[in-house]
């Protein structure tokens, strides 16, 4: 059951559901700064993970999925998740042996070079203000990155994806 290619994307499609569910979720109004991307984050364990499986096309898909989540610009955040996620399947290899921590400082950088290319998107198409309090949603992605990780292993593990 579980080395069913079916059983497997099902599982996969749920934990981004779950991903988007903590992405669109009410915080208090005066942390809203401190947002973690959820998205971003399942979105590079799993390509560390699985480079053949999740890689830009699911980049892509998650990007439009997003685009429609938030009601911004359609293509905005699919192609700027493309992108990223291009690098982090290019180098995976890499990216996987690095320590926790080290992934988690690269982790934090990568995901403000993504707001910012976003936002300079959106500048692009329409007159966009940067908040800066989204760079603290960086620093918070990047201090839970490790949990993040652990937690998307053990299930990878316990599951047998592959």
């Amino acid at each position: 059951m579980r080395s069913n290619p079916i059983f497997q994307i099902l599982v996969l499609m749920a934990i981004f559901i779950v991903a988007f569910v903590l992405e669109i979720m009410p915080f208090p109004t005066g942390f809203q700064g401190f947002r973690p991307s959820w998205v971003i984050l399942v979105l590079i364990y799993w390509t560390l993970a699985l480079p053949n499986k999740i890689s830009v096309g699911t980049a892509f898909v998650a990007g439009i999925v997003w685009d429609l989540v938030l009601g911004s610009v359609l293509g905005v955040h699919s192609i700027v998740l493309s992108i990223a996620i291009y690098f982090v399947a290019k180098y995976h290899l890499i990216l996987r042996n690095l320590s926790l921590w080290l992934q988690s400082i690269l982790v934090m950088l990568y995901i403000i070079a993504i707001k910012f290319a976003i936002f300079f998107v959106e500048l692009l198409i329409h007159s966009a203000d940067f908040n800066p309090q989204a760079l603290l949603g960086a620093v918070v992605s990047g201090v839970l990155w490790p949990w993040i990780f652990l937690l998307m292993r053990q299930i990878r593990r316990s599951l047998g994806l592959r």
